[in-house]
């Protein structure tokens, strides 16, 4: 025989989690409401970085065009007068040495590319609007998971998770360090609110259009 104990502390359980629930899915939809008010009237379609760069030879200063196709994953570059586009199928992160991708590329971001270190030191209209989108979005989700890892874990968070730049300058964005500083925060909060940590990830689409090249390659090669 059932006792009434055992009844009301499995009803108690059961309000619980439905109020946990009700918790979680007021704070999805509180932000998806920004999140459209980021994306309104906004759209991220971009198939080329585009920036300006430069590096002195001697007394002579030589100007760089550079530009990065998102799909192909690869570079290509005028430098000075000449009216040419030089293909390079890929530039190595200055500090990282790590090939980069289009998240690694923004204005202030050091390249190695064609063994120059380079910084890019402007950008397109458009480049800059891709790079702001992105970085609104995934500033929403660092500064949202923040707010909800405070509820469960009164330990203060690394410095570098929550860093950002006083000022940044248009498409200066550092969007591989919000990315892993969303990534981070979302590993915390996984801890405590593993389903709510898994809607305030890193977007999905940012996943795709980095593998973008890897699946366009991979097409290439099943068409040969």
């Amino acid at each position: 025989k059932r006792s009434k104990f055992s009844t009301c502390t499995k009803g108690a359980v059961t309000h619980m989690a439905d109020h946990e629930q009700s918790m979680e899915d007021e704070s999805t939809e509180r932000l998806h409401q920004e999140l459209s008010g980021v994306t309104a009237g906004m759209t991220p379609g971009c198939h080329c970085l585009e920036f300006d760069s430069w590096w002195n030879e001697g007394k002579q200063r030589r100007f760089v065009y550079i530009r990065y196709s998102i799909t192909e994953g690869a570079f290509q570059m005028a430098i000075g007068e000449d009216s040419n586009l030089y293909h390079v199928p890929v530039a190595y992160g200055a500090r990282t040495g790590e090939a980069v991708t289009v998240w690694d590329l923004h204005v202030g971001a050091e390249v190695d590319i064609l063994g120059r270190m380079t910084t890019l030191q402007r950008c397109s209209q458009t480049t800059a609007e891709w790079n702001k989108y992105w970085a609104n979005r995934l500033t929403l989700l660092r500064d949202r998971l923040a707010e909800e890892l405070k509820k469960y874990d009164t330990r203060k968070n690394d410095p570098w998770l929550t860093w950002q730049k006083g000022r940044i300058e248009s498409g200066g964005a550092d969007l591989r360090l919000l990315m892993g500083q969303v990534a981070g925060l979302s590993a915390q909060l996984n801890e405590y609110r593993p389903r709510l940590a898994a809607q305030l990830s890193i977007p999905q689409e940012m996943l795709i259009i980095e593998g973008l090249p890897r699946k366009r390659k991979q097409e290439k090669e099943s068409e040969a």
